[in-house]
């Protein structure tokens, strides 16, 4: 038959009132499960920590017993019985701390600052470790115009300083009147193309229609997929890429300056010239002298025929004849004076 050895046993209240037990006895609680052994004169308890719900805690009788809070009210906390009194050995969060940041020694990388640098959560001094200098006499030496200049937008004098963007600003107003200076793709085109490419260029004719309406004259360039406009000023020129010619705004309409621009004088016997994309050219008509569309040509005249063999004297040949041997002259040939 099985042996079966059983230590002394109870509740933890009949251990209290049984005392201590003899040296080298133990003893198991069947309420707490705890296991004690006794040296004559005091119960220790030995194992692993109690745990539990916070309010399932024995009282505090025993020293040097832990308990772990598993579950509800104050979890994750330890205590160590002290006798009379459950005290809390661990800490969860910074609030579980005492003391305050005056306790915390400098790191190797990170310090403290003293609260007299701090206004409102933020240094109100700068320091070098020699030179120490406070916010407000920071900013009165910023701002002491003397020393430094002060950003001024709005001025123009040579001490002024401006802003990056008013300088941004300044340059993109200075290429807006150099831009118009590059070509444009078309002068005559009256709707927006459909898949303009970046930066291309277009000076609006009137009667344009869709985005370009309304803006007649105007140079229209497409940026960052939309339409800018430029109204031109005089002098603006530009190149039109599909003429190939040089076009420049004069206050009321954009004009062909491009090309050599000579002027054609009518020479003599010549009529028209002048200085023009097209110039004409007319042959004067003077005296004897007839100026169709396409021909000129001699007019006839008393005594002279003008036909397809040239321009001839009218002779009868036979008082007076042409002498081609003789140097093609008009000769008498033969006097006749008549009959009774």
């Amino acid at each position: 038959m099985a042996q079966t050895i059983q230590i002394k046993r109870g509740t933890r209240a009949e251990l209290t009132t049984y005392g201590a037990l003899k040296a080298g006895e133990m003893g198991f609680c069947t309420d707490t499960k705890e296991i004690y052994i006794g040296d004559g004169t005091s119960n220790s308890m030995v194992g692993r920590a109690l745990s539990g719900p916070e309010a399932s805690r024995p009282a505090a009788v025993s020293v040097g017993r832990l308990y772990y809070v598993t579950s509800g009210t104050n979890t994750g906390y330890l205590y160590f019985d002290s006798g009379s009194a459950w005290v809390r050995i661990n800490v969860l969060s910074l609030a579980d701390l005492t003391g305050t940041l005056d306790n915390v020694a400098d790191g190797a990388t990170y310090a403290k600052v003293l609260k007299a640098d701090i206004t409102a959560g933020h240094p109100n001094k700068v320091s070098d470790g020699t030179n120490t200098k406070t916010a407000a006499e920071i900013a009165t030496h910023i701002n002491d115009a003397t020393k430094h200049r002060l950003i001024n937008d709005t001025g123009t004098a040579i001490t002024d300083l401006w802003s990056a963007q008013k300088i941004k600003n300044e340059i993109e107003l200075a290429k807006h009147n150099i831009e118009p200076q590059a070509s444009v793709k078309d002068q005559n085109l009256t709707a927006p193309p459909a898949s303009p490419a970046e930066a291309d260029r277009y000076i609006i004719p009137s009667g344009a229609t869709g985005a370009w309406a309304g803006k007649t004259n105007q140079i229209a360039e497409y940026a960052s997929g939309a339409w800018a406009y430029y109204v031109p000023a005089v002098g603006w020129t530009a190149y039109v890429d599909d003429e190939q010619k040089i076009y420049s705004w004069n206050g009321s309409a954009w004009v062909r300056t491009g090309g050599a621009l000579q002027t054609i004088t009518a020479g003599n016997g010549l009529t028209g010239g002048g200085q023009a994309d097209s110039v004409t050219l007319t042959v004067g008509a003077g005296n004897g002298i007839t100026v169709g569309a396409t021909s000129v040509a001699a007019k006839p005249g008393k005594g002279i025929l003008v036909n397809a063999t040239g321009i001839e004297a009218n002779i009868d040949g036979s008082s007076i004849i042409y002498d081609a041997a003789n140097g093609n002259q008009l000769m008498v040939s033969t006097i006749d004076g008549g009959t009774f």
